[in-house]
C-alpha cells in the first residue's frame, strides 16, 4: 500500500529532482560571481592607487585584465545584477579616471561596453578621484593641470545634475551627487586659496 502511495507522488519528487539541479547550478553560478567581482573591484582599487602615483602604463595593463574578468562576470551575471554592480561600477570608476590622466577625454558606456547604472554611477565616483588628483597637482604647482581637472569635475557634475530619481529607481545616486558638488566647492576654493598665496608671495618676492 505504501509503494502504491509512493507510485502517486512519482513526479513530484522528479520535479524535486529538477529544481534541486536548477539550484545547485545557481549556487554555483552565485560563487562564480561573487568570486568575480571581488577580484574586480580589488583590482579596480589597485589600477586606481597605481593611477594616482602615475603608474599609467601599470594601471592600464591592470585595466585591461579586469575588463577581461568583466566580459567573464557578464557572460554568467543573467539573474544576480544586484550582486555585481558595484564590481561594473568599480571598473568604470577605474576606466574613466585612467582615460582622463592619458587624454582628457571620458569614454562613453559603448566604449566600456557597461550598462547604465553602473556607468553613472562609477562616473560620479570619478569626481572624487580627480579632486584628490587637484590636491596632489597644487602641491607641485601644477595650477594649469588643476584648473583642467577642476573643468572636467564641473563638466560631470552639470551633465548629470538634472537626474532626479528616487532611490527606488537607482540607489546611490542622489547621494553622489551631493558629495560631488562638495568636492567641486572645495577644489575651487584650494584653488582660488592657491592663486592668493602665490599672488601673496608675488607681492612678497618684490
Amino acid at each position: 500500500m505504501a509503494d502504491d502511495k509512493d507510485k502517486n507522488f512519482n513526479e513530484l519528487y522528479k520535479d524535486v529532482d529538477i529544481i534541486t539541479k536548477y539550484l545547485e547550478d545557481k549556487q554555483d553560478s552565485l560563487d562564480s560571481i561573487f568570486k568575480l567581482s571581488r577580484d574586480i573591484i580589488r583590482d579596480s582599487g589597485h589600477a586606481i592607487t597605481m593611477i594616482h602615483n602615475n603608474e599609467i602604463k601599470d594601471a592600464a595593463n591592470l585595466i585591461n585584465k579586469i575588463s577581461k574578468e568583466v566580459s567573464k562576470l557578464k557572460s554568467i551575471d543573467k539573474d544576480f545584477k544586484y550582486h555585481s554592480l558595484q564590481a561594473y561600477q568599480e571598473y568604470v570608476e577605474a576606466s574613466i579616471f585612467l582615460s582622463i590622466k592619458e587624454s582628457g577625454k571620458i569614454p562613453s558606456m559603448r566604449e566600456l561596453n557597461i550598462n547604465e547604472e553602473p556607468y553613472l554611477l562609477g562616473l560620479m565616483d570619478v569626481v572624487g578621484e580627480l579632486k584628490r588628483e587637484i590636491v596632489e597637482l597644487l602641491m607641485n604647482n601644477k595650477v594649469n593641470d588643476a584648473k583642467l581637472l577642476l573643468k572636467i569635475m564641473e563638466v560631470i557634475y552639470d551633465s548629470t545634475r538634472k537626474l532626479k530619481f528616487a532611490e527606488s529607481v537607482i540607489s546611490g545616486l542622489r547621494k553622489k551627487q551631493d558629495v560631488a558638488r562638495i568636492q567641486i566647492e572645495s577644489a575651487s576654493s584650494q584653488l582660488l586659496f592657491y592663486g592668493k598665496s602665490s599672488s601673496i608671495e608675488d607681492l612678497e618676492s618684490d
